[in-house]
């Protein structure tokens, strides 16, 4: 975590929820600037992400606001812990049976906090963009689901569209990212172990999320594949027609489990696999939602 982060606290819905907020020196007084808001992983914190991926020094060297939001664990009532109350977003992918479940009202929270920092300024609102890993991204998935008029492009990261039938108000352009050795999050799906209990849970396919979210934003379900190679492989999936569709590409990391691409990997291997230093992922979602501006 660099100098000049600050915690904001917000009262959402009676509860008060809590986020990082990264201003860069000179902000206060410059033109508006872009926007990202990182969602974390379940058992995740502000402070943890931010030390795995980098994105508070990446947002003092681009000179863009960083908002890093704070999931709730599933009992307020009780202090976070890692493996017995995890801080998590009510993504849909739970039910009230489940001992994950939450029903904080995340996409309210997140609203406010896109709400919050445009006020705090100097943020232009049509360059706000979100991206979560795991748990994060099935948030990141449902935000743009319900708030696509907010965002000017998202980009998940090892992580499912738990929505069933998602349909945004408008296309958002978005970057898929998954490393193919993922435990958690596996490619051709399957049952799975998790750290919360040891439950067995069964996982969709990752194709299944793909073509899920290419039919939500106008985009043909079958990819065609852009480059191969240094172990990354890029696949677009093109407009449907000329009139309808968003940018949407999912990029394969070949030997990632399930850690931040580029990251520091501290999720103990054991549980996320093998951590990978063969795509900088911070610097190449930066690279995608600098091109992109909400219509």
């Amino acid at each position: 975590m660099i100098e000049g982060v600050e915690l904001v606290t917000l009262l959402v819905s009676e509860s008060e929820r809590r986020y990082l907020l990264y201003r860069p020196p000179g902000a206060a007084d410059g033109e508006p600037r872009p926007a990202i808001v990182f969602l974390h992983g379940t058992g995740g914190t502000a402070d943890w992400a931010d030390g795995e991926t980098g994105w508070s020094a990446a947002a003092a060297r681009e000179n863009f606001i960083l908002a890093i939001p704070e999931g709730a664990p599933p009992d307020p009532a009780k202090p976070p812990k890692f493996l017995t109350n995890p801080p998590r977003w009510n993504d849909g992918s739970t039910r009230p049976n489940d001992p994950l479940h939450s029903n904080a009202r995340d996409v309210e929270f997140l609203t406010a906090v896109i709400a919050d920092i445009i006020h705090r300024g100097p943020v232009d609102p049509l360059r706000v963009s979100v991206t979560g890993f795991s748990n994060g991204a099935g948030m990141t998935f449902r935000l743009a689901a319900e708030r696509a008029e907010l965002l000017a492009a998202v980009v998940p990261v090892a992580g499912h569209c738990w929505v069933p039938d998602p349909r945004p108000a408008v296309p958002v352009p978005t970057l898929y990212i998954i490393g193919d050795a993922d435990p958690l999050i596996p490619l051709h799906g399957g049952t799975i172990r998790i750290p919360w209990g040891g439950r067995l849970v069964r996982r969709p396919t990752v194709t299944e999320t793909l073509e899920k979210w290419a039919h939500a934003i106008g985009c043909s379900p079958v990819s065609e594949i852009v480059s191969d190679a240094h172990g990354i492989r890029e696949e677009r999936y093109p407009s449907a027609s000329s009139s309808v569709g968003a940018e949407f590409r999912a990029l394969f990391v070949a030997g990632l489990g399930h850690h931040w691409p580029g990251g520091k990997g501290q999720l103990n291997p054991r549980i996320g696999g093998p951590p990978s230093a063969r795509l900088d992922a911070t610097a190449r979602i930066w690279a995608f939602f600098q091109d992109q501006r909400r219509v």
